[in-house]
C-alpha cells in the first residue's frame, strides 16, 4: 500500500519536514506543478479545503549547501517569509528556487550570478518566480 506522508513546519520557518519511508526536507512550491533541477514533489491535500492540494518540493542536501547546513543543525538561516535575500554565487538557481519558495510572495531574493551560461539557466527559472530578481553581472563592481 501507499505510504502516509505528511508534512511538519521545521524550527525555521518556511522550512518543512516531509515524514514518510524517508524524512526529507521541502519548501512550499511557490509555482505548483513545477520543478527547477528535477526534485521530487510531494502534494498533500489542503486541511481548509478538499478540492485542493498542498505542493511541496524536496530540498536536495546534496545539491544545496544551505539544506545541507539546515539539517546539520545551523542555529538560524537570517531568513524567513517576507525577508529580502541577496544571494550572492546564485549559478543555474537550484538554492535560490527553494530561497524563493522559503521567502515567498512578500519577500525577495536579489540572486547575482557572474557566469553567463549559469545565468541563463537562472533568467529561465526566474521568469515563473515573481519574487526573484536575477542579476548577471560581477558583484565585484
Amino acid at each position: 500500500g501507499a505510504v502516509k506522508v505528511f508534512v511538519e513546519p521545521h524550527r525555521h520557518e518556511g522550512v518543512f519536514v516531509i515524514r514518510g519511508k524517508e524524512d526529507a526536507l521541502a519548501t512550499l512550491n511557490m509555482v505548483p506543478g513545477e520543478s527547477v533541477y528535477r526534485e521530487k514533489r510531494v502534494a498533500i491535500p489542503d486541511p481548509n479545503n478538499d478540492s485542493n492540494k498542498i505542493e511541496y518540493r524536496v530540498w536536495n542536501p546534496f545539491r544545496s549547501k544551505l539544506a545541507a547546513g539546515i539539517l546539520g543543525g545551523l542555529e538560524s538561516i537570517y531568513m524567513k517569509p517576507g525577508s529580502k535575500v541577496l544571494y550572492l554565487g546564485a549559478a543555474s538557481g537550484t538554492t535560490v528556487s527553494h530561497v524563493s519558495d522559503l521567502v515567498g510572495p512578500e519577500g525577495l531574493v536579489y540572486a547575482v550570478e557572474f557566469s553567463h551560461r549559469s545565468g541563463r539557466d537562472l533568467l529561465e527559472m526566474a521568469k515563473k518566480r515573481s519574487n526573484i530578481i536575477p542579476i548577471i553581472e560581477d558583484a565585484r563592481y
